[in-house]
């Protein structure tokens, strides 16, 4: 599968399509502080892969990626601003 990777607010994402049960597509992301050199390292990022909500396209999965991982930075962004 071919990753696909969106700069967000400092952060990188990096979105996997994967093909799930009957033909529907799922995703697996990781998100990182764009240029960390240590980004592989634990505790330096975070891979996460959608269990629920199957999609019909992989475009479609790729792009509900996307969004799920843009929160999640947006979240973690607030909780550092505190």
């Amino acid at each position: 599968m071919n990753t696909r990777t969106v700069e967000y607010r400092g952060y990188q994402i990096g979105i996997t399509p994967v093909m799930d049960h009957d033909d529907l597509w799922d995703f697996t992301y990781h998100i990182s502080k764009t240029g960390d050199p240590a980004a592989a390292s634990i505790g330096h990022s975070v891979t996460r892969r959608q269990t629920l909500g199957s999609h019909a396209t992989m475009e479609a999965a790729c792009a509900a990626g996307v969004e799920l991982a843009k929160t999640e930075i947006d979240h973690c962004i607030a909780l550092l601003e505190k």
